[in-house]
């Protein structure tokens, strides 16, 4: 059932009860075109935020003369300044070639790694079981990596013990969040840092053509999702839960409070 956000108080969200979120996306800019808005929210109200890049994005691109090292050294720089307007400095990226991604033991065994090391509560991430449009392969790899990083890899200490050599412990994420669904059964609230998610997606200066363009695209995407719940731009989110005993949420609207 839908709810009204016009007509009802807000549900609790991640900043209200827990104090870490983790961002894991495959690409430099895929968190500022996804869900920029919600990151923003979470970091005004408190919450720890760190990024997790699985590849430099170092083939996006059309520029005849450039290459692809230096465009992957561009890309993660833009990243950080994107993650700066966002409010987090705490970026880490594994390094892999755009495109070259795979849902391997090594590559689920780093995305542990950053989970045992930052202890996120709640995961922001791709959606790796997208059916309504073909998904970048990338995307896809990124999203069941994660899933598999935190369930079962990171809970469980005897995998990856070279973790607790470094001080790394095992531990539980709650909640995943992953974005841009069809059927979103949270509907995110952004007007409020609608111009902080540009902002952070004009970090990206490599990947955008006209910036003025690019913000037109961005209100119109957000404020469509924002019209069906009274609101004027929001972001939605499928929420995962790793507590066999909790029922998955309806679908609900966040107001600004």
């Amino acid at each position: 059932m839908t709810t009204d956000a016009s007509q009802s108080s807000a549900p609790e969200m991640p900043w209200d009860k827990h104090k870490r979120a983790m961002v894991v996306v495959a690409h430099p800019d895929d968190a500022e075109f996804g869900f920029a808005g919600t990151l923003a929210k979470m970091t005004r109200e408190g919450m720890e935020l760190a990024y997790v890049l699985c590849t430099n994005g170092d083939k996006g691109t059309s520029d005849p003369d450039m290459t692809s090292e230096r465009l992957g050294t561009i890309r993660q720089e833009e990243q950080r300044n994107a993650s700066a307007i966002i409010g987090t400095t705490d970026v880490t990226f594994l390094g892999y070639g755009d495109g070259e991604l795979e849902s391997t033991r090594e590559v689920i065994g780093k995305i542990v790694r950053e989970i045992r090391r930052f202890k996120p509560d709640v995961i922001f991430c791709q959606d790796p079981y997208s059916r309504n449009r073909h998904n970048h392969r990338d995307h896809r790899m990124a999203g069941q990596s994660t899933f598999d990083a935190v369930y079962p890899f990171a809970r469980d200490r005897l995998h990856f013990p070279e973790h607790e050599a470094e001080g790394f412990g095992p531990h539980k994420v709650l909640e995943i969040y992953t974005s841009t669904p069809t059927d979103p059964d949270l509907v995110v609230d952004i007007s409020d840092v609608i111009d902080v998610r540009i902002e952070a997606l004009k970090a990206h200066r490599s990947q955008i053509g006209n910036p003025e363009e690019l913000e037109e695209r961005i209100r119109g995407r957000v404020s469509e999702l924002a019209e069906k719940h009274g609101l004027k731009y929001a972001e939605g989110f499928r929420l995962h839960t790793f507590n066999p005993g909790r029922p998955l949420p309806a679908e609900r609207a966040v107001t600004q409070g």
